[in-house]
């Protein structure tokens, strides 16, 4: 995609649009006291450890349903004014949701723009119109294995602290309450279902006039979020189309040993992290399918699972630049998936080896 085509700066303001509409109906609904009701069921929790994990879960679960991005967008927020209420690490908790977020989103096919881009050529490749079965036969048991380590990298990473028990009292809802929940349940609607920019902006506004954000509100606004959108998608771009037209599938003879398993993973978790996920998936796997490799799906599989472990740069994945724009530095995210990355390529290399000659969707 070239830089100054407008489709590509129209995808950068529509995701700036979006963060910031969404970020000022949840500002909003914090006011009023809505986000309390959301809380309930973590209200008791004591030890700070298993508040970061029930995040991660939470996110997980979400994630399989709806894109990286869109959940990104309207959980990074929610989980932010969290760590505000509970005097909570800002960092640990946007590690544990983007994180979450991430590992999540394999559970399904259309948990994430790569997944639907992949499962797409998968039916073109078959001649077949497959189910979710099918994507679970091939995809749940390594999904499974990389969330739990991905969890325990996680817990290695908080320091386990107590956290005094949230009181929570319940007033009966005004009428200003009442508009601005349904507001922000417009808004949610409206971004998983890819409402236009402008209605994002008219709700938005809207609620922000209703709720009387001022300043101090208003200063939880994710003004990063400018120039790291744009820098996301325009370097991601540059480097998509540098890969797209120098890269070749070299399958190496020794591919299907040990050994040929761990370079391949590598090299592509090299790829995954300097280029959005969604943008590798569209070169390399045409490029799989169309191979002349006898074991083709355990292929796809493993392609797709390395090309998931995008967890070190802002612009490898929607989620981390979501929560590089609300804080979360690049170093910290570096430096933590790091280890992430290096306990699931121990896994997925275990795993594929083992796996040879027995992933099939027949």
């Amino acid at each position: 995609m070239d830089i100054f085509s407008l489709s590509l700066w129209s995808k950068i303001l529509t995701n700036i649009t979006l963060m910031f509409s969404l970020t000022i109906l949840i500002i909003s609904a914090n006011k009023v006291g809505l986000l309390e009701y959301l809380y309930m069921p973590l209200k008791n929790i004591k030890s700070s450890r298993i508040i970061m994990l029930a995040w991660f879960m939470i996110a997980t679960i979400l994630s399989a349903f709806t894109l990286d991005l869109t959940l990104a967008l309207i959980l990074t927020p929610i989980v932010l004014f969290y760590a505000d209420s509970r005097g909570l690490s800002k960092v640990e908790i946007l590690l544990a949701t983007t994180w979450g977020n991430m590992v999540g989103s394999e559970w399904t096919y259309f948990g994430g723009g790569d997944t639907i881009i992949g499962w797409t050529l998968l039916e073109q490749f078959t001649g077949e119109r497959l189910d979710i079965l099918t994507w679970g036969s091939l995809f749940w048991l390594p999904s499974f294995l990389s969330l739990v380590g991905t969890a325990i990298c996680l817990l290695m990473f908080i320091k386990n602290t107590y956290v005094e028990p949230q009181e929570i009292q319940f007033k009966k809802p005004s009428l200003k309450t009442v508009v601005i929940g349904a507001f922000s349940i417009l808004g949610i609607i409206g971004a998983l279902t890819g409402f236009s920019p402008l209605y994002m902006c008219l709700i938005a506004l809207t609620s922000l006039v209703i709720a009387r954000l001022g300043k101090d509100e208003l200063k939880n606004m994710p003004l990063k979020g400018v120039y790291i959108w744009t820098f996301c998608i325009v370097i991601g771009s540059l480097i998509g189309n540098l890969v797209k037209s120098h890269y070749q599938l070299i399958l190496p003879e020794y591919l299907y040993s040990f050994s040929g398993i761990v370079l391949i993973l590598t090299i592509i978790c090299g790829l995954t992290n300097i280029m959005t996920n969604t943008g590798l998936t569209t070169i390399i796997l045409p490029l799989v399918m169309a191979s002349q490799f006898v074991d083709k799906i355990w292929l796809y599989v493993l392609v797709t699972k390395a090309i998931s472990m995008c967890y070190l740069t802002i612009f490898s994945n929607s989620g981390l630049a979501v929560s590089s724009s609300y804080g979360l530095s690049q170093k910290n995210m570096f430096f933590k998936g790091l280890l992430v990355v290096l306990v699931q390529l121990a896994i997925f290399s275990l795993y594929f080896y083992f796996m040879r000659g027995h992933i099939s969707i027949y």
